[in-house]
């Protein structure tokens, strides 16, 4: 059983199709979905103590190396901390994927306090044009807005993929993503011809990490 917890915004709405795609694979999984309201971000973070220990939880949405954010629709809600660092304990004796950006460092920021059966965080996951605007290199290399829509099929592709094949072991969850990713990396490459694209995924792949 996958616990998903999905943060409502318009900028993660593509990550719905992990979600189909794992029902389409007919993977067993609740859905938790943390809309932009306080009442939301409150019934979501009580329902996280009542998962089972040793649950897979896999947190779509965004993050810095000191947080995950909840649900955002602006300008009448705007995004605010989900979970602080200093509340990683949460998921004590759980498995998280977390799929946010910088959620590589909150991790290992959060080791010791989190006590965490096993974990899994990516550095920058940039999915739209103003993550890529914020991003200097990103920015000089011209990203353009179908890479940055092609890199988020990628994302999509390569971890639903993942969690059908390994999601009970994330030893072996790592290795293929590891593995996928790589793949995608030669099509990008050789096929698509867009080295943003492969960048972007090199990206992904080597600031991807397993503790």
């Amino acid at each position: 059983m996958i616990q998903i917890i999905i943060s409502i915004d318009p900028s993660t709405e593509f990550l719905f199709e992990i979600i189909n795609k794992l029902k389409s694979y007919a993977i067993d999984f609740n859905i938790t979905e943390l809309h932009p309201t306080n009442k939301s971000y409150s019934e979501a973070y009580k329902k996280l103590n009542t998962f089972d220990k040793n649950s897979v939880i896999l947190f779509l949405g965004h993050g810095t190396d000191e947080k995950l954010y909840g649900g955002e629709n602006l300008p009448v809600f705007e995004k605010k901390e989900f979970i602080k660092l200093q509340q990683m304990n949460v998921f004590e004796n759980q498995n998280l994927f977390a799929l946010s950006c910088n959620s590589a460092d909150l991790i290992k920021k959060s080791l010791r306090l989190s006590k965490m059966s096993k974990s899994i965080g990516f550095g920058g996951l940039p999915t739209s044009k103003e993550e890529v605007d914020d991003d200097k290199r990103l920015r000089e290399q011209g990203v353009s807005a179908q890479t940055i829509q092609d890199f988020k099929n990628e994302i999509v592709y390569t971890v639903s993929n993942a969690f059908s094949q390994h999601y009970q072991d994330f030893n072996k969850l790592s290795d293929y993503l590891i593995l996928l990713l790589d793949q995608r990396i030669n099509n990008a490459v050789l096929v698509k011809n867009d080295r943003n694209l492969a960048d972007l995924l090199f990206k992904m792949r080597y600031e991807m990490v397993l503790y």
